[in-house]
């Protein structure tokens, strides 16, 4: 076998990655769309594939099961949120509670309940043997980052923890979300803490 076949072949498995990527990934927004619009309870590898515009074929080809879409959509819920909350921390400047501050100005400006952010945890919770380890997992580790590695007494680090976890909670069911200025007040007084604290 020649290099430059070799290297065509390369080629075309990066380029067949990059697609199944794509599918991946338009898969994982139409499971998303049709629990916002629809609910978990209507959320079917049928319709998945129709609003992805994909086959039920080549739908089940990256999910298997509805188990599997599921699990998927969970998992990038919470890369994603892991990722915004170390891109927070790292860009606050704080020398401690910089993991406190970010947990706090991930959930600043509302995450209305129809956004992404959340479907993959609220999907996985309804389904009748839907796995929330991942979850308790990935919590468990913000919590122990919080606690022990950001320079906070843990009281306040925990404090910080419920107030973000309350509001992202409310947010995404819809119990009577605060006002933005209580919200904001709110923060700023969790806030208030971390700055004397620091």
């Amino acid at each position: 076998m020649s290099s430059g076949s070799l290297d065509n072949e390369t080629v075309s498995t990066m380029k067949q990655r990059a697609k199944s990527a794509k599918t991946r990934a338009a898969l994982l927004d139409a499971a998303a769309k049709v629990v916002r619009s629809d609910g978990v309870s209507n959320l079917t590898l049928d319709r998945v594939a129709e609003t992805a515009g994909v086959s039920k074929g080549g739908l089940l080809y990256h999910y298997g099961t509805k188990q599997d879409l599921v699990a998927a959509m969970l998992e990038r819920t919470l890369v994603r949120a892991d990722e915004q909350l170390d891109q927070l921390a790292s860009s606050n400047e704080r020398t401690s509670g910089s993991f406190a501050q970010a947990y706090l100005d991930y959930v600043r400006s509302g995450q209305p309940a129809g956004l992404d952010s959340a479907t993959g945890i609220f999907a996985s919770a309804a389904l009748d043997d839907g796995d929330l380890t991942p979850a308790q997992e990935q919590f468990a580790a913000w919590q122990c980052r919080l606690l022990d590695d950001d320079g906070l007494d843990p009281t306040l680090a925990l404090l910080a923890r419920v107030v973000g976890d309350g509001l992202w909670l409310i947010d995404l069911f819809g119990l009577a979300p605060p006002s933005d200025d209580q919200r904001n007040d709110l923060i700023a007084l969790v806030t208030s803490l971390i700055d004397a604290a620091d």
